[in-house]
């Protein structure tokens, strides 16, 4: 086994201090629906809340309960005012917006714990929203750009553009119709229009604003209106057109732009100038925003809605007229104020489909964003770097830049304090706990400086008020009286006295005052000389700090080349490692291919094997079928030997009973024929077959097995009517005719005829059950003594019988025979009678046998 290579001592190193902001969580009690209801979470001090478990929780019941404490950054009650909420929360992230920093201000807690409320607010007390529209333009308001100033480049950065440029774009979005995104009044499930969002004479705006505003800097607002709705990126402020079909809000993504930010491509960017403009952007995303009712909350909000606002500042140019048109000048801050939809169990809720997929959606977002909390705290605390699953989820893939310092983040973290909400109330305490040991880095203004003298809006503001007043003066008569007070902007001394004088006693007077103003000017040069010299050791300080981390680098470089060696020499061995791993896998892979081919080859005899094994199975089965053939032939021909020696044994029987009847009858000693009466035609009945005597005995044969067979025990038989006779009325009658399989032609021209017929080889006993037979007929081959082949028709009735079954019985014999009319020397004449030529008393002998059909 190969040892591993010792890890060299890591150099120590100075590290650079890196400021840190913790997660602000703010808490805010919603006051009781119900007055005198039991509460479940109580304000202790201005920074703490006490949770206490009521009797109906799940942790009372598990015995787990009791009281707890949770501080926050500060905790607001049920009294506390939006106002003071503003102030306390979002004002600070306002004053970064205005000085180039990004924000973020979450909205989080159960259902109807008044989140909305808290962002949105009424128009007589407007939320966080309202407020920062109203502040944001009480502070910008002297300082905006005209209108399309500025254009969404499309990759998440703006365009600056001339002031021709822009008059051009106003003139077409003047002639240009804007299209009416909720055209028709349309609202998303029967929502009411939010409350303000149809007249605004009743809104009270605030009065506040930030002071730290930039007066050589021009601004402009952008407004974009985000949904995520089962963990689908919509926009509230996409335009759809008033006419034609409509194919609704389209998903959008989320992409990563130059600086590594992220942002929603496509995204619909709204430029507003006022707060009025911005609210009526709000109302319009307001109208498309999911809600729906619950049995919690009646407009309960089914997506994490992101109300963000974008700044924009430029810098003028040093005569203070235009704006820098330069991209890099730029700079976008953004603050990001998200309304969270509430986290909810369904088994209080009691949803039912498209509910339970929107709920499920909603808590697996704040999942990840608990799971996501939960990594950074743990890398911050081990100093571990492990991977935060932001792509989880589009709530934390989107605000992945917040979490990895740009920016500022809070959350307000709303309760509701009734009982019945605390198994829920208690996951929020402890995301809030979680989430307040959070530290982002602190994220600083990318400002460039162009080297451009301040001041130089007023100064140019104060030109044109000159030109503007001396303009008016026709004659310039009253410009001496004209105060401009331009000392502040370019002026590094106070102006010369006048030197002249008309008297001979105003000399002394133009001395002093020339005294004084060299004196002005001394303290001014010693002022400026002070502050140049500070402005030096300013610069030398920051020149010998930059030295110290200039060495500081060189030593993480070097420090750093030195680990980069290691890890080049490990990456060598790991190299070497594979290599060899590499070439006994190449060697594995070979073995491996060898015994693939040695099993596909005794697969391979294997299936000759089976082949051959099947083939001799197939010969056998056709030398068993060939030797059953030649069996049953052989037992043909011997059934047809024996019965032929049947027929002649009986013709002998017959002859002598005859011979013997006919010396009894004749006494008298006439010669009597001993020749077998034979019939004259070739059809025969079965009268002819009953001059047979029926006590004869007849030998059985041994040749025939079933002959020797046991015979059966005597049935019943069944109970019939002879008599029977079918209705004429149901037709014809119908035949079974049973024939042998083989049957041999017989070519005769007299052949049977049966009309309605039906023709089997192998009888079923449906054949006789069917109600529609009749008669029955079975047909048989054999060849008689002289060798010809004789066809025998039996012929019977099927009656029905008591049981349900039918019985067959036969009623006559038809015999189809063919003779040589060479075998016999003579001919009998057609014409003679069957009588003629015969002896009386062999007349008198047939007589007496012949006994009439039954």
């Amino acid at each position: 086994m190969q040892r591993r290579p010792r890890l060299p001592p890591k150099p120590r190193t100075v590290e650079r201090k890196v400021e840190q902001d913790p997660v602000e969580v703010f808490c805010r009690i919603r006051p009781a629906e119900i007055p005198g209801q039991e509460e479940c979470i109580a304000e202790v001090d201005s920074r703490t809340v006490k949770l206490t478990p009521p009797n109906s929780s799940f942790a009372y019941r598990n015995g787990s309960a009791k009281e707890q404490l949770y501080k926050f950054e500060r905790v607001f009650g049920p009294s506390s005012s939006q106002k003071e909420l503003f102030s306390r929360v979002a004002m600070p992230l306002v004053s970064d917006l205005v000085n180039g920093r990004n924000g973020l201000l979450f909205a989080y807690g159960v259902t109807g714990s008044g989140k909305t409320y808290t962002m949105q607010g009424t128009p007589q007390d407007g939320g966080i929203i309202r407020r920062t529209l109203d502040v944001l333009f009480n502070s910008i308001q002297d300082y905006q750009a005209s209108r399309f100033t500025f254009r969404p480049d499309g990759m998440n950065g703006f365009d600056a553009q001339s002031e021709v440029e822009a008059q051009n774009d106003r003139r077409k979005a003047a002639a240009t119709p804007r299209l009416r995104p909720m055209a028709g009044g349309r609202t998303t499930r029967g929502r009411k229009d939010p409350p303000g969002s149809q007249d605004s004479s009743q809104r009270i705006p605030d009065t506040s604003r930030i002071n730290s505003v930039d007066e050589d800097n021009v601004y402009s607002v952008f407004i974009s209106y985000i949904e995520i709705y089962n963990n689908y990126l919509y926009d509230l402020l996409e335009e759809l057109p008033e006419t034609g079909p409509s194919r609704g809000l389209q998903t959008k993504i989320i992409r990563e732009d130059a600086q590594h930010n992220m942002y929603v491509h496509a995204c619909t960017e709204v430029e507003v100038k006022s707060p009025e403009d911005g609210l009526e952007v709000l109302y319009r995303g307001l109208k498309r925003r999911k809600i729906a009712s619950t049995r919690l909350n009646c407009e309960s909000s089914r997506s994490h809605s992101i109300f963000t606002i974008r700044l924009l500042q430029a810098p003028l140019d040093a005569q203070g007229e235009d704006v820098v048109t330069d991209k890099s000048a730029i700079v976008v801050s953004q603050l990001s104020l998200v309304d969270l939809a509430g986290s909810e169990r369904n088994l209080r809720t009691k949803a039912a489909g498209d509910r339970i997929k929107e709920a499920g959606n909603i808590n697996n977002s704040l999942m990840n964003l608990r799971i996501c909390i939960e990594i950074l705290r743990e890398n911050q605390e081990t100093g571990g770097n492990k991977k935060v699953p932001y792509r989880d989820s589009k709530l934390t893939h989107y605000f992945k830049n917040f979490f990895d310092g740009d920016g500022k983040v809070r959350m307000v973290v709303c309760v509701n304090p009734r009982s019945d909400d605390y198994d829920e109330t208690l996951t929020v305490m402890k995301f809030a706990e979680l989430a307040s040991e959070v530290q982002i880095q602190r994220s600083q203004p990318a400002r460039r400086d162009l080297g451009l003298p301040p001041g130089r809006r007023r100064a140019n503001q104060l030109f044109k008020e000159v030109r503007k007043k001396l303009e008016d003066e026709v004659e310039g008569a009253g410009v001496e009286a004209l105060e401009v007070d331009l000392a502040p902007i370019y002026s590094l001394a106070p102006d010369w006295p006048v030197l002249t004088s008309s008297t001979p006693g105003g000399l002394e007077e133009v001395i002093s005052r020339l005294k004084a103003h060299l004196r002005k000017r001394l303290q001014s040069r010693e002022r400026l000389e002070k502050n140049f010299w500070g402005t030096v050791a300013a610069m030398r300080s920051g020149i010998a700090e930059m030295e110290k981390e200039n060495l500081v680098m060189k030593k993480e470089l070097t420090s750093m080349r030195a680990l980069y060696s290691d890890a080049m020499g490990r990456v060598r061995s790991l190299e070497n490692l594979l290599h060899n791993a590499e070439s006994a896998n190449e060697s594995l892979q070979r073995k491996l291919e060898d015994q693939a081919f040695l099993r596909d080859e005794c697969e391979a005899v294997k299936e000759e094997r089976d082949m051959a094994k099947v083939q001799s199975q197939i010969e056998k089965q056709r030398m068993k079928a060939k030797l059953r053939t030649k069996l049953e032939q052989e037992k043909m021909k011997l059934k047809s030997t024996l019965n032929t020696e049947l027929h002649h044994q009986k013709s002998k029987i017959y002859q002598s009973q005859v011979k013997a009847l006919k010396q009894a009858l004749f006494s008298d000693k006439q010669t009597v024929p001993t020749a077998p009466l034979q019939p004259s035609t070739t059809s025969s009945s079965d009268t002819d077959l009953t001059a047979i005597p029926d006590k004869t005995p007849i030998k059985a044969s041994t040749s025939d097995p079933k002959l020797n067979m046991t015979p059966a025990s005597h049935r019943t038989p069944a109970v019939v009517n002879l008599r029977h006779r079918r209705s004429r009325s149901q037709g014809s009658d119908v035949w079974i005719d049973h024939r042998p399989t083989q049957e041999v032609p017989t070519g005769t021209v007299l052949q049977p005829n049966l009309h309605r017929r039906k023709s089997v080889t192998k009888l079923k006993s449906g054949d006789f059950t069917d109600p529609r037979t009749t008669n029955y007929c079975l047909t048989t081959q054999e060849q008689d003594s002289q060798g010809e082949l004789e066809t025998k028709l039996f012929k019977g009735e099927v009656l029905p019988t008591a049981g349900g079954g039918a019985q067959v019985v036969l009623r006559d014999v038809e015999i189809l025979h063919q003779r040589d009319p060479l075998h016999h020397q003579s001919t009998p004449n057609r014409k003679r009678s069957s009588t003629e030529g015969t002896p009386l008393q062999d007349r008198g002998v047939w007589g007496s046998q012949k006994r009439p059909r039954v």
